[in-house]
């Protein structure tokens, strides 16, 4: 394949725009992951909220049951009280006074559950509450953070297209066959897809090149790639030294 110098710098110029690509497309990729971990702590907020409430609602639901219970002993204790005075055999009133006796006993345990009932309701609530202050901290906090990162996203998202169309305004200036080479070799997950020679290696894999490789780098006439590691090589320039200032007479 003939090239030419030009192609070379064709080519590193259009590594240069794919790489700020990469880079605009890497934080693109970024902000939504963050704004899912935000959200993810919101939902983690309120999922402990909504904990904290169904322990208060079932603290609830067992103490009005337990007052259920404490009020059917109770009604047992009043009437087995009123029937000591109709009974006719002294048997009958000790099994009534033994009735009496036993549902006083299940009441007293009963009045305790009840008071631990309240004693979690209490605590329930106070969790609920701290729950609920910490849930409005969270969702004013990831407001801030969600908004300043939409609004990344946009910016980034408006940049990408900006120098997407340089990159492909500078990609039609490269002849086919040598961009076909080159976004194959990106489209193997190399960032770096030109790189220079250095001396008798390839600058990225560090293998030796052979000797006709090395001689086709210096006519720089045809497209030179990596036998290893399928880059582009090219021969870098050598660099200008300054002139050396004049001396004063």
């Amino acid at each position: 394949m003939g090239i030419t110098k030009e192609n070379i710098h064709q080519l590193i110029n259009l590594q240069g725009h794919d790489l700020v690509l990469d880079k605009l497309q890497s934080g693109i990729d970024r902000i939504p992951k963050e704004i899912a971990v935000l959200r993810q702590g919101l939902d983690g907020a309120k999922a402990k909220l909504a904990e904290a409430k169904a322990a208060v609602l079932t603290w609830e639901k067992k103490k009005k049951a337990k007052e259920l219970e404490f009020a059917s002993k109770d009604e047992a204790i009043r009437k087995h009280s009123m029937e000591l005075n109709q009974v006719k055999t002294n048997a009958a009133f000790k099994a009534l006074q033994h009735e009496i006796e036993q549902a006083r006993v299940a009441g007293g345990a009963i009045e305790t559950e009840i008071l631990e009932c309240m004693e979690g309701i209490d605590a329930g609530r106070v969790e609920e509450k701290t729950a609920a202050a910490e849930l409005k901290d969270s969702e004013a906090d990831a407001q801030v953070h969600i908004g300043a990162l939409e609004k990344e996203l946009v910016e980034l998202q408006g940049k990408f297209s900006e120098q997407k169309a340089v990159r492909e305004a500078a990609a039609s200036q490269i002849p086919a066959e040598m961009l076909r080479l080159y976004d194959h070799a990106r489209g193997r997950g190399k960032a770096d897809v030109v790189v220079p020679a250095d001396g008798g290696n390839c600058s990225a894999c560090r293998i030796n090149l052979a000797p006709q490789m090395i001689v086709e780098l210096a006519k720089a006439k045809s497209l030179v790639v990596c036998e290893s590691c399928q880059r582009i090589l090219y021969k870098p320039e050598p660099a200008v030294k300054p002139e050396p200032a004049a001396k004063p007479v």
